[in-house]
């Protein structure tokens, strides 16, 4: 059964952690020890909301990006205006070095935790269609299964920072940058070292213009005091020579990867429980994997603060849980464990 949601669709969320205290965190893992009793097979599906205790703003949570007239990147605008590309360069290099800084959260830690736990992960027939053309190798050399706990939605790379090896990026890593014209991969905190360097004058007018403010906005955006990048020097791609890069992620707009898609299916295909943490759903990409779980009849449940098109669509027999993820999860694993607290 759902728990009372504490806000209606179109209403900010509150803060997750006006929703923390012993009492009601209790409840809320008493409840996912509940969901979890008899599965053996269980995949998560992470959100922005999950990486929000890391200092990341998320997109529609309470102190989301959206609530502050944030308008992220369209794929084909980055891909067809070169303004738009400087555009994007020249905000990322004043928010991406702080993004890239962080640190997982509990959160994080606790997911690390029930995959070694073998709480969570599933295990299925591993096919030649989860591998893209840069993976052939990796088919292969496989024993013939595939494996997952995880698929998450964000960029920020923290659930492998944290230790979780099975995870699927299922928006790519936002620390890799791809040439557009070659395919050649590199590190994205090389590739700002180079805007840095070109661009030094630039950038320190703009963060005395920003006075100290906070401007971080998700995936490592920031909203600064100018509109004008013309005078900006983006490098293009050090491989080729000719091609301009790109974020290795999937921006608005844009499409995930076939192979990344059926691999994710694959998974969900496998799993006795999808358990969806700190994600409103609200995004096509996600939420088929929650629509097909729905259609298999397999359990779901969603810890989250806030409304999610889970509810909206009136998926039946959904388990909500309103509370935040990161003490949530943490007390989940201290239960499973019997690490209780003195």
């Amino acid at each position: 059964p759902a728990r009372t949601r504490t806000h209606t669709a179109g209403e900010r969320p509150p803060d997750p952690m006006s929703l923390s205290s012993p009492e009601l965190l209790q409840e809320s893992v008493g409840v996912l020890l509940d969901w979890f009793r008899g599965k053996s097979s269980v995949l998560v599906l992470t959100g922005a909301g999950l990486s929000t205790e890391s200092g990341i703003p998320d997109y529609r949570g309470h102190g989301g990006s959206y609530h502050q007239g944030h308008k992220p990147m369209v794929h084909d605008q980055f891909m067809r205006s070169e303004a738009q590309r400087r555009r994007y360069w020249g905000r990322s290099m004043v928010g991406w070095r702080d993004f890239y800084a962080s640190r997982p959260n509990t959160g994080h830690d606790a997911l690390a935790d029930l995959e070694r736990l073998g709480r969570i992960g599933v295990a299925f027939e591993d096919r030649p269609s989860y591998y893209g053309p840069d993976r052939a190798e990796d088919w292969m050399t496989s024993d013939g299964l595939n494996r997952m706990s995880v698929i998450t939605q964000n960029v920020d790379g923290l659930h492998r920072r944290a230790g979780s090896r099975l995870v699927t990026e299922l928006h790519g890593r936002g620390d890799v940058v791809r040439c557009m014209n070659c395919g050649s991969t590199s590190c994205r905190r090389e590739y700002h070292d180079a805007l840095d360097d070109l661009n030094g004058a630039w950038l320190r007018d703009v963060m005395s213009e920003a006075g100290g403010k906070d401007v971080q906005r998700a995936d490592g955006d920031a909203a600064i005091p100018r509109e004008v990048f013309d005078e900006l020097v983006v490098p293009g791609c050090e491989e080729c020579g000719e091609g301009f890069v790109k974020p290795d992620v999937v921006f608005f707009g844009d499409s995930v990867p076939k192979h990344r898609v059926e691999r994710c299916y694959g998974a969900v295909e496998a799993a006795d429980g999808l358990l969806c943490v700190g994600s409103s759903l609200a995004v096509h990409s996600a939420f088929r994997f929650v629509r097909a779980a729905a259609g298999r009849g397999t359990p779901i449940a969603v810890l989250n603060v806030g409304e999610t098109r889970a509810e909206v669509s009136g998926i039946g027999g959904l388990t909500k849980i309103e509370s935040p993820a990161g003490p949530t999860l943490s007390e989940l694993v201290r239960e499973m464990t019997g690490d209780q607290k003195e």
